[in-house]
């Protein structure tokens, strides 16, 4: 019976030289520079944050109730985006959760 020698690829030859290339640092905007501190900021506050801009929302939106039949008010139009920016953070919070710090 004969023995069975397995031979791998890379014994036997010598490492690569080293290259004198930089290691490439990950390429972060300032903009997602920006976004880190203040998601940490919104998630350690985001109770009470919710709670204030809940009842902004629903302030504007009886607000635009009452306005409704003056013209030229443009209180549905100031709830709507009181309402909006409502749910982006809510998004903001819930779901980005950076990568990285």
């Amino acid at each position: 019976m004969s023995a069975k020698v397995y031979k791998f690829p890379d014994i036997g030859k010598p490492p690569p030289p080293p290259t004198n290339e930089k290691k490439k640092s990950p390429n972060i905007s300032i903009f997602r520079k920006l976004l880190y501190p203040i998601w940490l900021v919104l998630a350690l506050f985001w109770g009470l944050v919710k709670w204030v801009i809940a009842l902004d929302v629903l302030y504007q939106f009886l607000r635009a109730i009452y306005y409704s039949g003056t013209p030229g008010s443009m209180a549905g139009w100031y709830a709507l985006f009181h309402f909006v920016v409502f749910v982006t953070l809510t998004y903001f919070v819930e779901f980005y959760g950076p990568r990285k710090f």
